[in-house]
């Protein structure tokens, strides 16, 4: 197939949730690779599956309305919604930043006073492996005197198995300090091809957050992607905040 038409309940792949930020806009074209990222980081437009696949066979796919007229030819239909489509597309102008997700189902976990040594993460976090709980950010602090704080976040469904566990199985055994958890936080992330060709985009997420008085907890990057867990309570100031900064809210965003 030339192409798959995909039929949701919205009419494209917008730059952040409308219902947050109602000058979202919608895109008319993202990448695989954004579409990837954005799924796994909380947008709920299509299921990551669906997009592995399209992605793997290498078949364009494009996002439409199911809500649309019947009466509206196919032909017409299909040049609407969000095209998604290969990064080489030589008649792409990817904007910096596609786009701000969010993920409220997150909790943080810290345990406290770990020694520092080999293979203290694989004891802490191989009985929450067996425990069948993923885990998603991972940060270890500086060592200070043989000892260090090691933190991660899990899906706010497992936040209080991960705390048995670690109490259960790994406290005592490592010899750790207090485990203490978070279950109030969310992860905020911006995701564009054009950061791996453009410098400053870090800094100008983390200087628009300061600005609003928002502390960040946690950094994870990727070639494409910025991710910050921040209090929960702050989630959408952050996010009106980062899709202006960006200039999300801008014409250009629809460019291509």
């Amino acid at each position: 197939a030339d192409e798959c038409l995909i039929y949701t309940d919205v009419d494209g792949v917008y730059t952040t949730d409308p219902r947050v930020v109602p000058e979202a806009r919608r895109l008319e074209r993202i990448t695989f690779e954004e579409m990837l990222e954005m799924a796994s980081l909380g947008s709920k437009v299509l299921q990551i599956r669906s997009v592995e696949f399209a992605g793997k066979y290498r078949v364009r796919t494009r996002v439409l309305s199911s809500l649309t007229s019947p009466d509206i030819p196919l032909e017409l239909e299909a040049q609407s919604g969000t095209l998604i489509t290969f990064e080489e597309d030589a008649s792409m102008e990817q904007a910096v930043i596609s786009g701000i997700a969010f993920n409220r189902d997150e909790a943080k976990i810290t345990v406290m006073n770990v020694p520092d040594r080999p293979g203290i993460a694989f004891q802490i976090l191989g009985p929450i492996a067996d425990a069948n709980i993923d885990v998603d950010m991972i940060i270890q602090n500086q060592s200070v005197g043989g000892m260090t704080d090691f933190s991660f976040t899990v899906h706010r469904n497992e936040y209080q198995n991960a705390l048995d566990v670690l109490n259960g199985k790994v406290r005592e055994h490592i010899k750790a300090g207090d485990i203490v958890g978070d279950p109030k936080i969310c992860k905020v992330s911006a995701v564009g091809i054009g950061m791996r060709s453009h410098a400053g985009i870090a800094s100008q997420m983390f200087r628009t957050l300061s600005e609003e008085g928002i502390n960040i907890q946690m950094i994870s990057t990727s070639e494409i992607k910025i991710s910050v867990v921040i209090e929960d309570k702050y989630m959408e100031l952050a996010v009106r905040a980062l899709h202006k900064a960006f200039g999300l809210d801008q014409a250009a965003a629809l460019e291509t």
